[in-house]
């Protein structure tokens, strides 16, 4: 718990160690200080340098985090770089509440659904990002390029490590559903990951991207009506965001419309007239 306003330095210090990991109480330092002869000022300069490491500490394990999701670097996605007053719609306050991860913490899925352009992939990296400034575990990975992970660990006898590797994310992303078919063994490890993150504890949820409903997302993957029922868990407890309008791209776009005239032709050794 974070040291209110108007704690003692020895509360502000116990404070700042915890963030460090280390579990020493306002009690202790007190007695220690007692015994070192240290005043309030030097208590106040001590509890400074652990909340300094602290923040160093909390920046550097972002910074990880951010490092292993995958997620862009160079233009990352925010929720601060979105336009969300360009969604209208009964239903847009619920778009405009993903900052709080609140469906993560209820172990809801998220979906975003809708046209090119619109902003799905945007928001989908956003709500990985947030998750990684909070210190969960992230990873993103477009459909395309899971299918082909799963097809090399099928090839090399790996598939429980790549599973595993699926499951332990705390928000897993998966943008652009629909843009490959899974063959049978892919859409087997598909769902055994859907089938592990559902019985996963702690903050969970998996956040895909589509331009397809995902009532027809059956024709992706390759199995029986027993298997695809596994479909339904994905979306058991699950936020879908049906979005439309018009394309998100190119609204920094600047068109300018130019004419070429024709020049006037020069023959060596002729003057023009007038010359």
């Amino acid at each position: 718990m974070m040291a209110g306003a108007g704690a003692s330095p020895y509360e502000l210090a116990s404070d700042a160690a915890s963030r460090l990991g280390i579990a020493v109480g306002a009690e202790e330092l007190a007695t220690l200080a007692s015994d070192l002869d240290l005043g309030d000022g030097e208590m106040a300069a001590v509890a400074a340098t652990f909340s300094y490491l602290a923040e160093k500490r909390r920046l550097a394990s972002i910074e990880t985090l951010l490092r292993l999701s995958r997620l862009p670097r160079r233009e990352p996605k925010t929720f601060e770089g979105f336009d969300f007053s360009r969604i209208q719609g009964r239903d847009a306050a619920a778009l405009g509440k993903l900052p709080s991860l609140a469906d993560l913490y209820a172990h809801r899925n998220v979906a975003f659904v809708g046209p090119g352009g619109i902003g799905k992939t945007h928001l989908a990296q956003a709500y990985g990002r947030e998750c990684c400034m909070r210190g969960l575990k992230t990873y993103y990975i477009k459909a395309t390029e899971l299918r082909d992970r799963f097809q090399k660990a099928v090839q090399r006898g790996n598939t429980s490590r790549v599973v595993s590797s699926l499951v332990k994310p705390s928000c897993l992303i998966i943008d652009e559903v629909g843009r490959c078919v899974y063959d049978r063994p892919c859409t087997d490890l598909f769902f055994d990951v859907v089938d592990r993150r559902y019985e996963k504890e702690g903050p969970n949820a998996m956040v895909l991207t589509s331009n397809i409903a995902p009532s027809g997302w059956d024709e992706f993957f390759t199995g029986d009506d027993t298997l695809l029922c596994a479909l339904d868990r994905l979306f058991d407890k699950a936020s879908v965001f049906v979005m439309r309008g018009p394309s998100y791209r190119g609204r920094e776009l600047d068109t300018y419309s130019v004419e070429a005239v024709p020049q006037a032709v020069k023959v060596r050794g002729i003057q023009p007239e007038g010359m």
